[in-house]
């Protein structure tokens, strides 16, 4: 088992530019865990104590290449990672940049066993032992984790372990639409093999003719075969190559083009596996839906199939009816994907207008990163960050700005709630809230109101008695029927910041004032109590800088920039983004899967409309005898249209239905990744049965109307 945690990092690369770079501080263990070694020097030598107090880094390849200019001397050079020397040991291979995306690996420097048991940020992978199933692995770890929560019941009781497999952990929240992807591109491709072979049928159904001359003119079976066959490979062979040539530029344009980070997204790439098994079932398709005319036609009676009579005869009945059910089948799986399109439009549209307590949508979001070694004082963090907010608040464009240590949809610190000369549940799960530090402008800057008593000012300094802002959430819970403002807390946050350096235990922190909820945890889940703590009293060295202002984003992050490299040369920004796009994240995975879904729907609902079209066309050529006959016995052209129209939208109606069953059994699979809409939404279904019925009824329109335009007198007399 290996560990690691992750530190924000700022380093100076060859040209001397500060960058923030993806850093995680692992147990020395990692890669032989994992069982990768570096590409150019080495890894971290494996101690029984797991860490060191060495200095020493491993870069990515890519970092290499990029910062590095892939000097092959930098294995051994030192490299400033936080204003601290660090010796690059080795270079991974191209492509390894576990976990997420990182790109340098540090020796984990602090003795696990001394560091204090409420910290629980360390992530962690494991190798199981040759036939240990994951659950078996899980069992030992709800032995241990209740062991150890009876025996430490302070910072254990309530906290568990579960071990999933590495490739679901990396896929993430977007597995679960990663697998609905497959099985709607599965439904796609069968979609499009019915309508080739339904378009072949119709094809070879109208060539029953030629056949039938060809093999009274002495053409072999083998030979109608052959020229079949010939046919119909040259047709899958192209329309493969097609496919091939469509499905390289879309994905590397749908993945330059997507808003959405998908995971390890570099990787993606075309798989021969799934191109070859793709090739064979189109081109077997063709071939044997291609090769069945000439069969069916060479055991023909030759007599029957010369006669001009032969239509309509038992066998072309059969033919249509055939052909009916694959347009039916078309219908129904393009009903079941534009229902599971349709139900993910609606949950990302409530995910989108879901109230998240944020009203700047002018806003923007920079973080900076203060070094370790150039800022251990936490009055000169504090000092630093007071100074850099004056200064932009300063600037004639920006309305407001304000700090916090973490964003509306991120969860702060979760640590039980204690209030002085009350007793609580001992449930830790009740007590437990979220710990924030913001400074005085930070809800102005998110549009948050408050909502009693005040926020931070000049008054609440590094000396003055510790004071938060609470929740609305926090206080209905612990307050329901009383005014928090006055009420005092017990404060845990002992050796952060200036304020906590100077704690003892029966200090505590007095509640000046109740700020509106904000989303703090995802769109999906409800708000948690959360306590504002002052970002004058308890700094972080990471901080997120929300500016609001009457410029662009990019004018925005320029004067930041600008103050930033002003103030301190060495420090860069992490990367800037609206308000917007930090909270339309939360939205991603479901995001995603809607735009591909939506996609692969529009594109069944065409190919089930060219399905309709052709079975209609070829009817249509096939009856133009008996639609002449009828029109010269008296019907009307209307008549005649509502004939052939009728058949059109029954196969519709056959084919609605059908999907319809098809979406409410197969709507469970999507369940993870709906919100606020039932994977069997009536409204949605109700939607699509209208659209695919319009569409099937316009692709009747072209057929019927040339039915209706049938001259009889021209028809008979060609007969």
């Amino acid at each position: 088992v290996a560990a690691w945690w992750r530190p924000e990092t700022n380093l100076i690369d060859r040209a001397g530019e500060p960058v923030r770079v993806q850093t995680v501080e692992t147990s020395e263990n990692l890669f032989k865990v994992l069982g990768v070694d570096a590409a150019r020097g080495r890894t971290f030598p494996v101690t029984p104590a797991l860490y060191s107090t060495e200095s020493e880094a491993v870069i990515s390849d890519r970092l290499w290449r990029d910062r590095f200019g892939a000097d092959p001397a930098m294995v051994g050079r030192t490299v400033q990672l936080n204003a601290s020397p660090y010796t690059v040991v080795g270079v991974m291979p191209p492509g390894f940049h576990f976990p997420a995306n990182t790109d340098v690996w540090q020796r984990l420097q602090w003795d696990m066993k001394m560091h204090s048991r409420d910290a629980h940020f360390m992530e962690a992978v494991g190798r199981l032992r040759n036939g240990t199933t994951i659950d078996q692995a899980n069992r030992d770890l709800a032995a241990l984790t209740k062991r150890l929560g009876s025996e430490f019941k302070h910072t254990n009781n309530g906290w568990g372990a579960q071990a999933i497999e590495l490739n679901a952990d990396v896929a993430g929240v977007f597995r679960p639409g990663l697998f609905a992807l497959f099985g709607a591109s599965g439904l796609l491709l069968l979609i499009a093999c019915m309508n080739v072979a339904n378009l072949l049928l119709a094809r070879g159904a109208a060539r029953q003719p030629e056949v039938a001359v060809r093999a009274a003119l002495g053409a072999t079976r083998f030979r109608l075969m052959q020229q079949f066959f010939v046919e119909s490979v040259l047709l899958a062979t192209f329309g493969t190559l097609l496919g091939f040539i469509i499905a390289a530029l879309s994905l590397r344009g749908f993945l330059a083009w997507t808003p959405i980070a998908i995971p390890r997204a570099d990787e993606v790439h075309i798989n021969l596996i799934v191109l070859a098994f793709t090739a064979a079932i189109t081109v077997g398709t063709a071939i044997i839906f291609g090769l069945a005319p000439a069969f069916l036609a060479s055991r023909a009676d030759l007599q029957r199939a010369l006669k001009a009579n032969a239509r309509g005869s038992t066998g072309e009945r059969a033919g249509k009816r055939a052909r009916s059910f694959l347009v039916v089948a078309e219908i129904a799986l393009a009903v079941a994907l534009l229902a599971g399109a349709g139900m993910l439009i609606r949950s990302v549209a409530a995910l989108m207008n879901e109230k998240t307590g944020v009203a700047a949508s002018d806003a923007v979001v920079v973080d900076v990163q203060l070094s370790g070694a150039n800022y251990r004082d936490w009055n000169k963090v504090s000092q630093f960050y007071n100074t850099l907010i004056t200064a932009i608040r300063a600037q004639p464009r920006v309305v407001a700005v304000g700090a916090s240590n973490f964003l509306p949809l991120e969860a702060g610190w979760r640590i039980p709630l204690g209030i002085n000369g009350r007793a609580l549940d001992d449930d830790g799960e009740h007590r437990m809230v979220q710990y924030h530090s913001a400074d005085d402008g930070y809800f102005a800057a998110i549009g948050a109101p408050v909502l009693r008593g005040r926020t931070f000012d000049s008054r609440d300094t590094e000396t003055s008695h510790g004071v938060v802002v609470v929740n609305q959430t926090l206080a209905r819970r612990f307050w329901p029927n009383e005014d928090p403002v006055g009420k005092h807390i017990a404060n845990y946050s002992h050796n952060v910041g200036p304020l906590g350096k100077r704690l003892t235990p029966d200090d505590d922190s007095e509640v000046i004032g109740v700020v509106a909820d904000v989303k703090n945890n995802s769109l999906k889940s409800d708000v948690e109590p959360a306590l504002y703590m002052t970002a004058r009293q308890y700094p972080f060295r990471k901080m997120y800088l929300v500016v609001r202002g009457t410029a662009d984003e990019a004018a925005l992050v320029s004067i930041v920039r600008a103050e930033v490299k002003r103030l301190d040369p060495s420090l860069p920004l992490g990367e800037p983004r609206t308000i917007q796009r930090v909270l339309a994240a939360s939205a991603d995975p479901p995001r995603f899967v809607m735009l591909l879904m939506s996609v692969f729907a529009a594109l069944a609902l065409v190919l089930a409309a060219i399905g309709v079209y052709g079975i209609l066309s070829y009817t249509v050529h096939q009856r133009s005898r008996e639609l002449g006959i009828r029109m010269a016995l008296g019907a009307q052209p209307r008549d005649v249209l509502r004939l052939v129209v009728g058949e059109g939208f029954g196969m519709g109606v056959a084919g609605a239905v059908a999907g319809v069953i098809i979406a409410i059994s197969a709507g469970k699979a999507l369940s993870s990744l709906l919100y606020n809409v039932k994977p069997v939404d009536p409204v949605t279904l109700a939607g699509v049965v209208v659209l695919v019925l319009g569409v099937a009824l316009l692709a009747c329109v072209a057929p019927g109307r040339r039915a209706a335009q049938t001259n009889p007198v021209r028809t008979l007399r060609g007969d």
